[in-house]
């Protein structure tokens, strides 16, 4: 399976997988042949990247930490705005946010790998589930015993987006302050879960919403509040959306004014810049297609080489030996250059 740009795809291509536009309808399932319409239909839906089956990458098989059955019980949940909180709403959270917990136990030696938007097809709803499971990745990197807490303030995000809208925009203080004195009102959310929901806009240097600084922001604010707003430049719809690679520089540049260096670093540690499937530039003229991200260096993942000398060879870029070559970023055409 290859992760193509939808500007280089070609009728004739086949789908390697289910993809979705913005109301969660099928504009394609797995092995179906691509025509003009569907990838005029997938373009229109604001889908950059799309996954195509290659000839001789068969075995390239991203393995996404949250399937489709999930995902759909989250959506119906949180598309009912604040009224989701209403009678059992509490208790229905708890265990959507149970179930994706669980997800994360199965995989916890693999680093975090952002669910692309072709699978959830709506850009709120995929910024929202992904901030969940970074919230949960991080979780358990800096202390499990917060997991659930944090896990269900990051559930509770999706009233905030909303995800009916199929629009992420800036991040808004309005919306938030309406959650928030929803929340403030339930005792049966625990109280580390209202601080990480109330105080997740708030930034490292005292700029956010609440104005707290430094040490007084509640840690799972921070946690929570850094996987939002990652997931908010990949996914946004009012400005154009960053490439993951792209995104990390842009937190981590403001480590130590946004959110703590210390937690930045985590980031760094747990999530994959480059997704299985992605063809990546070495250089000034190598390629090369991601076949795994390893969990102890998720930033120098196994690759197959495409050209050059090399090319067929696949290696660890993580070896001592291989630190000559440096990814540079994304290659999105279509054609390979010997």
């Amino acid at each position: 399976m290859r992760l193509m740009a939808i500007t280089e795809c070609r009728p004739g291509d086949i789908a390697a997988d289910v993809i979705r536009n913005q109301e969660g309808s099928v504009l394609a399932d797995r092995k179906d042949v691509l025509t003009d319409d569907m990838i005029a239909r997938m373009h229109d839906a604001g889908l950059d990247v799309v996954p195509i089956d290659w000839p001789g990458w068969e075995m390239v098989r991203p393995a996404w930490w949250l399937a489709d059955p999930l995902v759909r019980p989250l959506q119906t949940w949180a598309e009912k705005g604040l009224a989701a909180l209403d009678g059992d709403g509490i208790t229905q959270a708890r265990r959507l946010s149970q179930e994706v917990i669980l997800r994360f136990s199965m995989g916890e030696r693999r680093p975090f790998e952002w669910i692309p938007r072709y699978l959830c097809g709506n850009p709120a709803l995929t910024a929202w589930i992904n901030t969940i499971g970074l919230t949960i990745k991080l979780t358990q990197g800096f202390d499990v015993k917060w997991v659930d807490d944090y896990a269900l303030a990051a559930v509770l995000l999706g009233l905030e987006m909303p995800i009916a809208t199929k629009a992420v925009n800036a991040i808004s203080n309005v919306r938030l302050a309406s959650l928030t004195n929803r929340v403030r009102t339930l005792s049966s959310i625990p109280a580390t879960t209202r601080a990480a929901v109330s105080q997740h806009h708030a930034r490292w240097d005292g700029s956010g919403d609440p104005p707290l600084k430094g040490e007084k922001i509640y840690n799972g604010a921070r946690v929570v509040g850094m996987a939002e707003f990652i997931n908010v430049l990949l996914f946004r719809t009012d400005e154009p959306a960053l490439p993951v690679n792209e995104a990390l520089e842009w937190v981590v540049g403001g480590a130590g004014i946004d959110f703590p260096l210390d937690l930045v670093r985590l980031l760094q540690r747990t999530v994959a810049p480059y997704p299985v499937g992605t063809v990546v530039q070495l250089g000034h003229d190598e390629l090369g297609v991601v076949l795994d991200n390893p969990h102890d260096w998720p930033a120098r993942p196994m690759i197959r080489l495409l050209n050059g000398k090399d090319a067929g060879t696949s290696i660890h870029l993580k070896e001592p030996h291989q630190h000559v070559r440096v990814i540079t970023g994304f290659y999105n055409g279509r054609d390979i250059p010997s």
